[in-house]
């Protein structure tokens, strides 16, 4: 693997050098007053908060007798491709877990982290034997998960109702709840079962299937998928299946991944480059 160092200069930008018009629309915001005075910015809140009233993750009722409701925040970050241009502006609304306790508001966690040695392994695999390897990326995959217990949130800064004492009852797993991570591999693996694959006993976010006529390998970090197969029809046809299961994006030949980037010669050779 090479390792090549990307040295950038970053300049803080304040609130009132975008008021002065020397903004930078890429800089990202720490507070929602001032994410809400930035149009790009308040576009990609009202993007993610109808994204999840258009999910049901939460009705809002009355809070129930000393119910004391998890706080939630704003968190911003600029997506880039990467060539390092900018690509777009995110904003997503997390539960604060510190604020959960363990019996009331979670019962379990679990991490759905794919091992480095078997990406590796994976990886050694493709180039030798000159596999395609394809790569997706799921929309909201926390909110795909069901909630088994009872969590109230306070209402979302920003976007808090005319009836300013409601709560929000957490249908799904919204992003920064405890077990989110769990609900949303509960659900994968429902989906994953179905269409006849089976985890590894060494790592359970590798995930295997095997006809007379091909091999189908998944590796799973939260809700980044990776698919090579000995079979190009197999990866499209997977690919196909989890889309109707959950909205994701295809993200084309695997080229990106957990800050690494893969290119790919005529060869079958693979160079990892890590900035």
């Amino acid at each position: 693997m090479t390792t090549r160092a990307k040295v950038g200069v970053f300049k803080l930008k304040t609130y009132a050098s975008y008021k002065e018009g020397s903004y930078d629309h890429t800089v990202e915001p720490h507070i929602v007053k001032e994410a809400m005075a930035k149009p790009e910015w308040l576009k990609a809140m009202k993007e993610e908060h109808d994204a999840l009233i258009r999910n049901d993750i939460w009705p809002l009722v009355d809070p129930p007798p000393g119910c004391k409701p998890i706080g939630c925040k704003w968190v911003f970050k600029s997506k880039f491709n990467v060539d390092g241009s900018f690509q777009r502006h995110k904003a997503r609304l997390v539960a604060k877990r510190y604020h959960q306790r363990e019996g009331f508001g979670f019962k379990e966690t679990f991490s759905l982290v794919i091992k480095p040695s078997m990406i590796r392994t994976v990886l050694s695999l493709v180039a030798s034997q000159h596999w395609p390897i394809h790569q997706v990326d799921i929309n909201n995959a926390f909110l795909h998960g069901d909630l088994q217990e009872t969590v109230y949130m306070t209402q979302p800064p920003g976007f808090v109702s005319s009836d300013k004492h409601k709560v929000c009852k957490l249908l799904k797993a919204l992003y920064g709840l405890k077990q989110a991570p769990r609900s949303w591999f509960h659900k994968l693996s429902l989906t994953l079962r179905s269409l006849e694959f089976n985890s590894a006993k060494s790592d359970i976010s590798f995930v295997m299937r095997f006809t007379p006529t091909s091999k189908t390998y998944v590796l799973v970090y939260v809700d980044d998928i990776i698919i090579t197969s000995s079979s190009s029809s197999e990866i499209t046809s997977f690919i196909v299946h989890l889309n109707n299961k959950f909205s994701l994006k295809d993200l084309g030949p695997f080229y990106f991944f957990l800050d690494i980037e893969v290119k790919h010669y005529s060869d079958g050779g693979i160079l990892l480059s890590q900035y």
